[in-house]
C-alpha cells in the first residue's frame, strides 16, 4: 500500500475515532412526559438555573417528553455545583484554557409530590483564560441536558 493511501486510511479512522457525537432519540420515549419546574442554582453561576433551563427545555421538546400543561411527572433539576480546572498549553504561543465542571441533581416527582426517582450528573465546558466560567455554562448545561434527556428516555417508571 502507498504512503498516500495510508496515510488517508490513517487520517480518517483518527477522525472517526476523535469525532465526538451523541444519541438523542426522536421523540421515541415510553410514552413519559415531563413538566418542567424552573431550575434551581445553589451555585455562584450567574443565570445558572436559565441557562440550564432553556437547554433542558429544548432537549425534552426535541424528544417529545415535555409536557406542554398536565402530567403526571414533574422533574426538577438543581444546578449543584461546579469547579474550574485549568488545562495547561504545552505550546507558549498559545493561551491556557480552563475546564468548567459542572454537577446537577434531578429528582422526578409524581402527582402527589413523592419523590420516585433522584438522579445526579456531571459534564463540562471550556473557556479561555481571562474568561469567566459562565463563558462555558452553555456547553456544559448543553451536555448535561443531553445526558439527562438519554437517561428520561430509558427510564420506566
Amino acid at each position: 500500500m502507498s504512503r498516500t493511501r495510508s496515510s488517508i486510511l490513517l487520517l480518517l479512522f483518527l477522525s472517526a475515532a476523535s469525532c465526538s457525537y451523541s444519541f438523542i432519540l426522536d421523540g421515541k420515549t415510553s410514552g413519559q412526559k415531563f413538566l418542567l419546574e424552573p431550575s434551581a442554582n445553589a451555585t455562584s453561576l450567574i443565570q445558572g438555573g436559565m441557562v440550564l433551563d432553556a437547554n433542558l427545555e429544548r432537549v425534552l421538546s426535541s424528544m417529545g417528553m415535555l409536557a406542554s400543561e398536565i402530567s403526571p411527572y414533574t422533574l426538577h433539576s438543581t444546578l449543584a455545583s461546579y469547579t474550574n480546572q485549568a488545562i495547561t498549553s504545552t505550546s507558549l504561543s498559545t493561551s491556557d484554557r480552563y475546564r468548567l465542571l459542572i454537577t446537577v441533581t434531578v429528582r422526578i416527582t409524581n402527582s402527589e409530590g413523592k419523590e420516585i426517582w433522584r438522579m445526579s450528573f456531571t459534564d463540562t465546558g471550556t473557556y479561555a483564560e481571562g474568561g469567566q466560567a459562565e463563558n462555558a455554562l452553555e456547553e456544559a448545561s448543553r451536555r448535561v441536558s443531553e445526558q439527562i434527556g438519554r437517561a428520561l428516555a430509558s427510564l420506566t417508571l
